[in-house]
C-alpha cells in the first residue's frame, strides 16, 4: 500500500444504467419518491438545447458531464488529468498547463490532439459515479465509443466497427502503439491497431488509449503509466462513517488490469499499487499518481450543529439577545416567492427558533414554529403548484428533476439546486426532529427534494447524488454548465449546509442510509471547502489568500454577484450555523486572513454579507467582532439572518 497527497407536460420516468452502487442499499423511499414525482405537477423550463443522452440515461445535470451532454458549441470537460473536448465528428485531449494571475489561476483546454472520427453526433450512453462512456453514431448507427473518467488520466476509444483514425502529424511509432509531441508535451497512443504513417487502422472492437507525459516522468513512471492504458468498463464508489473519519473507496473496473489513477491534494489516498514520482499539474495544486485500481481516502467526520451553544452569554448579554430576539420574531414575515430566498428565510427563522427555545422564551418559539409551518405547508404540499404559481414543487420531465416555483438563480436550468433545498430541509429538520407529526406530513415532498439533490442510488426519476461530485468530494452548482473552464461552484459554505440540512431531515424522518450519506457528504464537502476555498495552496500571482469561486479548469477571486471583497468572502461564510464555525476554527489564520481581505479597516458599513465576516471574526477575535457588531447599520444584516442570532453568535465566542 502507499500514501498520497488524491407548460405542462405528460410523466415518463426513465431508467439510468450504472455500474456501481454506493455503500449504502438501495433506500426503501426510492419507489415513494418516484411515485411523488410522477404525481406532482409538471413543468418545463427555459432550457431548449439539446441533450446529448442515449435513450434511458437521465441528463447529468450538476455534473462534470454536464458541458458535453448540455453544450452543442462543444465546450470540454476536465477529467482532474486530462481535458477532452467532444465534436460530433471527433473529439480533442489536452493536458491543460496552469497559469496565475491576479485573482485568477487559469488551466484552459489545450486543443493538441485532434482525432477525427466517422461520426455525425454522440451521445451519453453509460454513466456512473467517476466515468461516463459517449456513443459516436453515423446515421444513427454507433461507430465507436469514448469513455472518460474522474481521476484516471487516459481517454480510451473501441471500435463499433472497423475504420480508421487519423493522428497528429508529429506521431511516430513507439512501445504499446504511437507517440506525438504537441505543444512541448508527449502524448502517447496504445492501441491493438495497425499504424501506418499518421493513419491508425482498428478492427470491429480496436481500442486506443491515450495519455500523456507528464513532465519530469522517469522511465519507471512512463512504464507505469503505459501498462495502465487500457479500456476502462466503469467505476464504482463506496463509503462509510464511523470512528470519526469518513472513508470513500474508489474502484476503476478495468477488468483486472493495472491501471493508473491520480489522487486531489486533500484526498490522502492509499492505493492496492506504487506510487509513482511524477506528479500532474493542476489549479488546484499538483495530482498524486499511482498503479492501482482501486483508491480509498478518508477526512475527518462530523455532526450537523443545529442549535448555537449559549452557555457562555452572561446575564446582561442573555438580556440583550432576548430583547433583540423579541423584536426580531415579531418582524417574522415569509414574503419570498422564490425557492431560495424562501430556503433562506425558512432557516433564518429556524434559527430563532432554537434560539428562543435556547433562552426559554417559549412564547416567542411558538409564534415562530407556528408561521413556519404555514410556510412549510405552501412549499410541502404536493398539489401546490397545481393551484398557484410560486411556494411550491413542480417536476421538469426535460432535465429530470424538482423545481422550487418560482425560481430564481437559474433553478429552473438546474442551477443552485441544493443551495435552495439545503436552506429548506435544514429548517423542516429543525422542527421535525421535535414534532415527529411534521415529519410524516411532509415526507413525500421532502424526500422527493433530498432526492433531487442527493439520491442515494439513481431512481427512475432522479439521478444519484446530483450535485455531489465523488472525486471531487464537493458539488458542481450549474446545472448545464454552459461554460469553457467545465462546471464550477461559488458558496462553498451553502454546500456544507445543504448536507448539514439533509443529515437533519434525514435523522429526523428516520432514514438511516440518507443520514449516513449526508454525514459522507458533509465531511467531504468541509474538507474540501477549506482546502480549495478557505485555505487553499496557492501561486503568489493570484494575489489572494481565499478563492470565490471554483471551476474545473479555474479559479477565481469574485462572485458571480459583486466584486467587493467582502462579497467573495462572505458567500464562503452564508449561513454561518454552528456548523460552519466548528470547521471555520480550525484554520484561524486563514479565516483572519479572510476577514482582513473583507474588511481592512475594521469599519463594516457599506459593504456586502459584511455580517457573515463579523461572525467569522468573533471565531478568531470576539473582541474585535463585538466593536465591528456595533458599527453594523441594522440594515446591512442579510435577510438570511438575524441580528439576534448574529449578536448570540459574536457574544458567545467569548
Amino acid at each position: 500500500m502507499t500514501t498520497l497527497l488524491a407548460s405542462v407536460v405528460v410523466l415518463a420516468g426513465c431508467t439510468q444504467p450504472a455500474d456501481g452502487g454506493a455503500s449504502t442499499e438501495e433506500p426503501t423511499t426510492a419507489p415513494a419518491v418516484d411515485a411523488t414525482a410522477a404525481n406532482l405537477p409538471t413543468t418545463s423550463g427555459p432550457f431548449d438545447g439539446e441533450i446529448a443522452v442515449a435513450d434511458g440515461v437521465l441528463p447529468p445535470t450538476n455534473s462534470w458531464l454536464a458541458p458535453a451532454v448540455f453544450a452543442p458549441a462543444d465546450r470540454p470537460v476536465f477529467t482532474g488529468t486530462l481535458s477532452v473536448r467532444l465534436r460530433a465528428d471527433g473529439l480533442g485531449l489536452g493536458f491543460p498547463q496552469p497559469q496565475a494571475s491576479a485573482g485568477i489561476l487559469m488551466g484552459a483546454h489545450p486543443d493538441h490532439v485532434q482525432l477525427g472520427l466517422p461520426a455525425d453526433d454522440y451521445v451519453l450512453e453509460r454513466v456512473d459515479e467517476l466515468s461516463g462512456t459517449f456513443a459516436y453514431r453515423q446515421d444513427g448507427q454507433t461507430t465507436g465509443r469514448v469513455t472518460v473518467a474522474e481521476g484516471w488520466p487516459y481517454v480510451a476509444y473501441t471500435a463499433a466497427a472497423a475504420h480508421s483514425i487519423e493522428l497528429p502529424a508529429s506521431t511516430v511509432a513507439a512501445e504499446g502503439g504511437a507517440s506525438a509531441e504537441v505543444g512541448g508535451i508527449t502524448y502517447r497512443f496504445v492501441t491493438d491497431g495497425a499504424l501506418t504513417g499518421t493513419a491508425l487502422d482498428l478492427a470491429e472492437g480496436g481500442s486506443l488509449v491515450v495519455f500523456a507525459e507528464p513532465a519530469g516522468a522517469s522511465e519507471s513512471d512512463r512504464a507505469s503509466l503505459l501498462a495502465g492504458a487500457v479500456p476502462l468498463a466503469g467505476t464504482d464508489v463506496a463509503y462509510a462513517v464511523e470512528d470519526g473519519r469518513a472513508t470513500t473507496t474508489l474502484t476503476y473496473d478495468t477488468g483486472g488490469a493495472p491501471t493508473v489513477v491520480a489522487s486531489l491534494p486533500h484526498q490522502g489516498t492509499t492505493t492496492d499499487g506504487e506510487p509513482l514520482a511524477a506528479t500532474v499539474p493542476s489549479v488546484h495544486g499538483d495530482l498524486a499518481l499511482a498503479t492501482g485500481s482501486e483508491a480509498t481516502f478518508s477526512v475527518p467526520a462530523g455532526e450537523p450543529v443545529p442549535a448555537l451553544d449559549l452557555g457562555n452569554l452572561d446575564d446582561a448579554e442573555r438580556a440583550r439577545v432576548s430583547e433583540q430576539l423579541r423584536a426580531d420574531v415579531a418582524a417574522v414575515a415569509f414574503d419570498a416567492d422564490d425557492s431560495y430566498y424562501a430556503g433562506k428565510q425558512l432557516q433564518r427563522a429556524s434559527q430563532l427558533y432554537q434560539l428562543a427555545t435556547g433562552l426559554g422564551l417559549t412564547d416567542e418559539a411558538a409564534a415562530v414554529k407556528e408561521q413556519m409551518v404555514g410556510e412549510l405547508d405552501k412549499w410541502f404540499d404536493p398539489e401546490g403548484c397545481a393551484t398557484r404559481a410560486e411556494r411550491c414543487f413542480a417536476y421538469d420531465d426535460t432535465l429530470k428533476g424538482l423545481v422550487g416555483m418560482e425560481p430564481s438563480y437559474g433553478s429552473d436550468e438546474f442551477n443552485d439546486h441544493h443551495f435552495h433545498y439545503g436552506h429548506m430541509l435544514y429548517a423542516l429538520g429543525v422542527l421535525a426532529a421535535e414534532d415527529p407529526a411534521l415529519a410524516e406530513r411532509y415526507r413525500p415532498v421532502a424526500d422527493a427534494v433530498a432526492h433531487d439533490i442527493a439520491a442515494p442510488e439513481q431512481t427512475g426519476s432522479f439521478p444519484q447524488r446530483r450535485a455531489f461530485d465523488d472525486w471531487w468530494g464537493h458539488s458542481w452548482a450549474s446545472g448545464t454548465a454552459p461554460f469553457g473552464d467545465g462546471n464550477n461552484q461559488e458558496s462553498s459554505s451553502e454546500a456544507v449546509n445543504a448536507w448539514a440540512g439533509l443529515a437533519l431531515w434525514a435523522d429526523a424522518s428516520g432514514d438511516a442510509a440518507m443520514a449516513e450519506q449526508a454525514r459522507w457528504m458533509l465531511a467531504n464537502e468541509t474538507a474540501t471547502a477549506l482546502e480549495y476555498w478557505v485555505a487553499p495552496e496557492l501561486p503568489a500571482a493570484f494575489g489572494h489568500s481565499s478563492v470565490g469561486i471554483n471551476w474545473q479548469g479555474k479559479r477565481d477571486f469574485a462572485t458571480f454577484f459583486d466584486a467587493d471583497p467582502s462579497a467573495v468572502v462572505g458567500i464562503q461564510l452564508i449561513p454561518m450555523s454552528p456548523t460552519h464555525a466548528a470547521y471555520l476554527a480550525q484554520e484561524p489564520e486563514a479565516v483572519q486572513a479572510m476577514v482582513e481581505a473583507a474588511v481592512p479597516d475594521g469599519n463594516p458599513a457599506g459593504r456586502p454579507l459584511v455580517d457573515y465576516v463579523i461572525m467569522a471574526q468573533a471565531l478568531t477575535d470576539p473582541d474585535r467582532a463585538a466593536a465591528m457588531l456595533e458599527r453594523l447599520p441594522a440594515e446591512q444584516v442579510d435577510n438570511g439572518n438575524s441580528m439576534s442570532y448574529l449578536t448570540a453568535f459574536v457574544l458567545g465566542q467569548d
